[in-house]
């Protein structure tokens, strides 16, 4: 198929006359260009599947919100036409691009499609189930342990007891999550902790190929010094969350993303986009707000757990709360 009008990538198109062209408000699409092209060449287009997809925004739209195609291909929350999906990720201006539930063919009734086009991690801690589901790695006589919160929407409290550097980790039971080509990821979690003491407390939150004592390194030093993933996480001695993504000992750690305030809750995401298969790039948000996007070699990289752990600093109890965790990827 060949454009009929010059096409930016991650745009809406339909089919006129045997071309493609931009689809604009009310049109019902075909699918998402994967490339910009000139008019008349040859066009790729991602056809509609119920995947995890990059869209481009027409004006700022929340994360959350139901999109529709808009002018020129891109979306809006307006609602004009079918609702074509659910933006994962918030869009701060005209041209910004972001993640979005994109529905099938059939709609927002598409669940089959959508299923077998996405993994999909979602645990909202009305349960909590270390058999089956979670995996813990604690120290041993730790007191505060793990526990269910009674709590409007379900909470889980990760808690290790009062020793310096005493810590307990949750991580799935399996490794069913990977950056890899073709293969977008969203993650985003609600955490929050009250520390006992200032600059205390270490937490981290995010994927991982590996799980083990000494997640966080002891003395405030961070995350593992290798491992394959991305992490939120906080240390000891500053009141700072911190990003990072890890290739092995490959790592790039931003240490002043975001100010972290003791007893106050956080929305914590990030979007892996696989970029031409070879180096992809992972862009961090606190509660919506975009920090820099790291740049990530996929080469040697392993499948890796959800992660979620805290560690004491000092003498007081530490304890991390976790109201959900949400991880999607396109299969």
């Amino acid at each position: 198929m060949t454009s009929g009008e010059a096409l930016e990538a991650d745009r809406f198109v339909k089919i006129s006359a045997s071309t493609a062209l931009y689809a604009d408000a009310g049109d019902e699409p075909v699918g998402l260009t994967t490339a910009a092209v000139a008019i008349t060449k040859p066009v790729a287009v991602k056809p509609l599947q119920g995947a995890l997809m990059k869209v481009t925004g027409s004006k700022s739209i929340s994360a959350g919100a139901g999109i529709y195609v808009a002018a020129d291909g891109k979306v809006s929350d307006a609602a004009v036409g079918k609702q074509i999906g659910i933006l994962m990720v918030a869009i701060t201006a005209d041209g910004g691009k972001a993640a979005a539930i994109v529905w099938g063919p059939r709609g927002g009734n598409d669940m089959l499609s959508a299923r077998g086009m996405n993994i999909e991690f979602f645990d909202d801690f009305y349960s909590y189930d270390t058999t089956f589901d979670w995996a813990v790695v604690e120290d041993a006589g730790a007191s505060g342990g793990d526990v269910l919160t009674d709590a409007v929407g379900g909470i889980v409290s990760l808690g290790c007891d009062g020793d310096d550097e005493d810590e307990f980790y949750g991580s799935s039971m399996n490794e069913c999550f990977k950056f890899a080509a073709n293969k977008m990821l969203f993650f985003e979690a609600r955490i929050q902790l009250t520390e006992a003491n200032t600059n205390e407390a270490n937490w981290i939150i995010g994927l991982s190929d590996t799980v083990a004592a000494d997640s966080m390194q002891d003395a405030g030093a961070g995350p593992m010094a290798s491992f394959d993933g991305a992490v939120f996480f906080k240390v000891d001695g500053t009141m700072k969350i911190q990003f990072g993504s890890s290739n092995a000992a490959a790592q790039v750690i931003n240490a002043t993303l975001d100010d972290f305030v003791s007893g106050t809750w956080y929305k914590v995401t990030f979007l892996f986009n696989p970029g031409d298969g070879t180096t992809g790039t992972i862009t961090p948000y606190i509660d919506g707000v975009a920090g820099t996007a790291h740049d990530i070699t996929l080469a040697g990289l392993e499948e890796m757990h959800i992660l979620m752990g805290v560690k004491t600093g000092g003498t007081q109890e530490e304890a991390l709360i976790v109201d959900y965790i949400h991880c999607v990827q396109v299969r």
